[in-house]
């Protein structure tokens, strides 16, 4: 995964040079191949280079055409069909890399030319007649773009820490979103960050930076149904599921410059790519490097792990199948290097970074997953049996019933009450009575602290009687959700780029976004189960366990229950240690944490949930204290 990174003066002072060197510095990992910049007045423009794709070896950025200066840092997918619409010659474009292309659609639709593009990107351009700077970030924000604006200048780059290299960028924690981690689920508001006067550009969104210093933001796409795809058959959406999920997975892996890695789980939305990647692959006579995260070779837990689904791709001939097996690492493990990498609480990343090192030790620098299946064309719902009965489709209803109960073997009783009753109860109104209710106090947070907030109105206390967004209509629950992963910071990009890698999430293509959204809720259930195109579209790709397996997921972190037992204690203990004048406890509970993690019972399925919650807040409470203590 490239970078890039800059800055630019407003108030008529210069750029430091030495400033977007020590910006391009802080990026280094990202920059294998080679990092440059252009500097002149009141700007500094900066590019890391990691080749990735054939094109990557043309590259030459910074791009500087008569008055522009141009960055990027991309993949884009529909070259072919921009340069015909563009005028450039299919000779000249096979030595055009992405990021000329980009430029040139620029050249041609104006500001405007990001909605022409398919792909995943992040560009920056300086308009030296104008004194303009435009910042712009793909459709569902798969490549990373932050951003500071300062007295008398705007700083940008692909990851936060790039803008500490700038004099005069605050490096400080914003309390309210320090309180919104404590609370969650609860919705960030667009842009924010847990740093202040710091913020993440959204996904298809572009910003603009005038003469003056003053900032205009556009919105070129959100997510939406496309027309095209609206009002058909199943026959049709068999034939538009294939189509679309097999062109975003092929747009990834036709072009690579070495074998990809791909984190392997063995469902539908891995093993898809899988079977469509595979064979492209293949042909270059490579292999894709499968990681799975499983147990060790005949451990039990209460979660299920994916070696049984991985092991059904064993004699798929394109596949390399590797598992990451936690040892001693967790994600207490050497805590401050982890937080060093990112520069960011990002979550339990220890299962993530151990594959991405598996991944990264093959040579490969692409890096996929099936994230976003569950949510664009492979939904899988609340109630989706009940749903039927909602729509009124009686028959249908009765025949689905009974196809479920032989498919998971629950019994009547059980799937009225779990998968039909709650689709029938008045959700608004009930969501109205929870809303009702203060639950700020189940959560571990310092009573004092949760009253501030309270008091400040920034935060919905309403929300956490019920964590998800219910809406009249499923498909604004599913709008909410993706407008919502659009908008936020790509953390497993970053975890992804710390070991050399440039992460790819097919399922969070505009092409199938779009199409998901325009898929009928009829066909997200069918011979009862869910995911019935994925089952009927791949059906020939496919291993046959997965086309007849049961619901549910397997779990990426499948001991994370004994893993936390084993080592939050201490690393609670080491922040009570570091709790200098109340500097966590003023925010965080963590005799209430203490007790969450002791008191779990990994037999009991809602504990899970609990220790979960509690690890991921002594991580917070430690990278409170790492934080303040990097800036001594």
């Amino acid at each position: 995964m490239s970078a890039i990174f800059g800055m630019v003066r407003f108030d008529g002072g210069p750029v430091a040079v030495r400033e977007i060197e020590r910006m391009g510095r802080t990026l280094a990992h990202r920059a294998p191949d080679g990092r440059h910049i252009a500097a002149e007045a009141g700007m500094g423009l900066g590019h890391c280079l990691m080749r990735v794709n054939q094109e990557d070896w043309f590259e030459e950025q910074p791009i500087r055409d008569a008055a522009l200066t141009f960055v990027a840092d991309a993949r884009i997918d529909n070259r072919e069909a921009l340069a015909a619409e563009i005028g450039i010659a299919e000779a000249t474009l096979g030595e055009m890399p992405d990021s000329a292309v980009m430029l040139a659609a620029y050249r041609h639709w104006g500001e405007d030319f990001a909605a022409h593009l398919l792909g995943d990107f992040a560009f920056a351009i300086w308009d030296a007649r104008a004194q303009t700077l435009l910042l712009g970030r793909d459709h569902m924000g798969q490549r990373g773009l932050y951003y500071h604006l300062g007295d008398g200048f705007l700083a940008f780059a692909s990851e936060v820490k790039a803008l500490w290299a700038v004099e005069g960028v605050p490096r400080r924690l914003l309390e309210v979103g320090i309180g919104r981690r404590i609370l969650a689920p609860i919705d960030l508001p667009p842009q924010e960050t847990i740093y202040e006067s710091i913020w993440a550009l959204g996904g298809g969104n572009t910003l603009r930076l005038a003469a003056d210093g003053t900032l205009s933001h556009h919105v070129y796409w959100e997510p939406q149904a496309s027309p095209a795809h609206l009002g058909h058959d199943e026959a049709y959406y068999l034939d538009a599921y294939r189509a679309v999920v097999t062109e975003a997975v092929a747009c990834r892996v036709r072009r690579l410059g070495h074998a990809p890695a791909l984190c392997f789980s063995g469902g539908f939305d891995s093993g898809s790519i899988a079977a469509i990647a595979g064979p492209i692959v293949a042909d270059k006579g490579r292999r894709i490097v499968a990681v799975a995260s499983v147990l060790a070779d005949g451990e039990r837990r209460t979660v299920r792990d994916a070696r049984a689904a991985v092991e059904a791709f064993r004699h798929y001939p394109f596949l390399d199948l590797r598992y990451y097996v936690r040892g001693d690492e967790g994600m207490f493990a050497d805590i401050e290097a982890a937080f060093l990498a990112t520069e960011d609480n990002a979550g339990n990343p220890h299962v993530r970074r151990g594959m991405y090192r598996i991944a990264a030790s093959t040579g490969a620098r692409l890096v996929l997953d099936g994230h976003g299946g569950d949510y664009t064309v492979n939904r899988v719902g609340d109630a989706l049996l009940g749903r039927i009965l909602r729509r009124g489709k009686l028959g249908r209803f009765a025949r689905e019933f009974r196809m479920r109960a032989r498919a998971t073997g629950g019994s009547w009783l059980s799937i009225l009450r779990n998968e039909v009753i709650p689709a029938l109860l008045p959700v608004q109104g009930i969501n109205a009575t929870r809303r009702a209710a203060e639950t700020w106090r189940d959560r571990p947070i310092n009573p004092t602290f949760a009253e501030t907030l309270r008091a400040g109105g920034e935060i919905d206390f309403g929300r956490l009687r019920y964590s998800r967004v219910r809406h009249h209509r499923w498909r604004d629950a599913s709008l909410h959700l993706l407008r919502k992963v659009a908008s936020g910071q790509p953390l497993h990009a970053t975890l992804a780029a710390a070991e050399g890698l440039e992460l790819s999430r097919p399922f969070h293509d505009k092409r199938i976004v779009e199409l998901g959204l325009a898929i009928p809720e009829a066909l997200d259930f069918g011979n009862g189960l869910e995911r019935y195109l994925a089952r009927q579209a791949f059906a020939d790709i496919l291993p046959e366990p997965l086309v007849k397996r049961r619901p549910g997921n397997d779990a990426e972190q499948p001991d994370m229950f004994r893993m936390v037992k084993e080592g939050a204690p201490a690393a609670l203990a080491e922040a009570r240690l570091l709790d200098r004048g109340g500097r966590l406890s003023r925010y965080l509970d963590l005799d209430r944490i203490e007790s969450m993690i002791a008191d779990a019972d990994e037999r009991k399925r809602a504990d899970h949930a609990t220790i979960y919650v509690a690890a991921r807040l002594t991580t917070l409470a430690r990278f409170i204290s790492w934080f303040d203590s990097s800036n001594d």
